[in-house]
C-alpha cells in the first residue's frame, strides 16, 4: 500500500489546527461574554440597590417600633438630632441594632415638633420621621418602589419616612 505524499502533511495541519484557536473564534467568544455581562450586570446592580433599600426599610421599621415604645414610657419624642447621629434617648432601646452612618447614606433622626406639640415644618407634612440622606438616586428610587407607605423627598438629599405625620 502507497500512501499518498500529502498524508503525512494532512495529518500535521490538522494537529496544529486542534492545539489552538484562531483569532475568530476568540473574537466570536469575547463578544458573546461581552452580550451576557451586558444583560447580567444591570440586573446585579438593581438587586444591589433592592438589598439596600431592603435594608434601609428594616432599619426604619425598628426605629418606628423603638420610638412608639420610648413615647410609650416617657409621653415624648427624642430630641432632634444631626445626620449620622442616633438619639441618645433611644441608645437603650435600639441596643446598637443597627448603623446610623454608611458608606453612601446615612440616617437622619427627624423631631419637627417643638415642646407645645406645634410643627416646625409644616411643609414637610412630617412631626417626627426617620430620613435617609444621600445623593443616590437609584437608591433613592428603589426605596419609593419598594416601600408602600409614605416616603417623602422632604428636603434636599433626605428621603423621609414618616413616623408622625402634620395633619394641620
Amino acid at each position: 500500500m502507497n500512501a499518498s505524499p500529502h498524508a503525512g502533511r494532512d495529518r500535521n495541519d490538522r494537529r496544529s489546527r486542534e492545539g489552538g484557536y484562531t483569532l475568530l473564534e476568540l473574537l466570536i467568544v469575547c463578544a458573546v461574554i461581552g452580550i451576557i455581562a451586558n444583560i447580567a450586570i444591570p440586573g446585579m446592580y438593581e438587586g444591589i440597590y433592592r438589598a439596600k433599600a431592603s435594608r434601609i426599610i428594616e432599619d426604619y421599621n425598628t426605629v418606628r417600633t423603638m420610638v412608639h415604645q420610648h413615647y410609650a414610657d416617657h409621653g415624648f419624642y427624642p430630641a432632634e438630632q444631626g445626620s449620622g447621629t442616633e438619639p441618645p434617648e433611644l441608645a437603650s432601646y435600639l441596643s446598637n441594632r443597627l448603623a446610623w452612618v454608611h458608606p453612601d447614606y446615612v440616617y437622619d433622626w427627624e423631631l419637627w415638633v417643638d415642646d407645645a406639640g406645634n410643627a416646625l415644618e409644616p411643609a414637610t407634612g412630617v412631626l417626627v420621621g426617620f430620613s435617609i440622606v444621600t445623593t443616590d438616586a437609584k437608591l433613592v428610587n428603589a426605596l419609593h418602589k419598594l416601600y408602600k407607605g409614605v416616603v417623602l423627598d422632604t428636603i434636599p438629599n433626605h428621603t423621609t419616612f414618616v413616623i408622625e405625620p402634620y395633619g394641620g
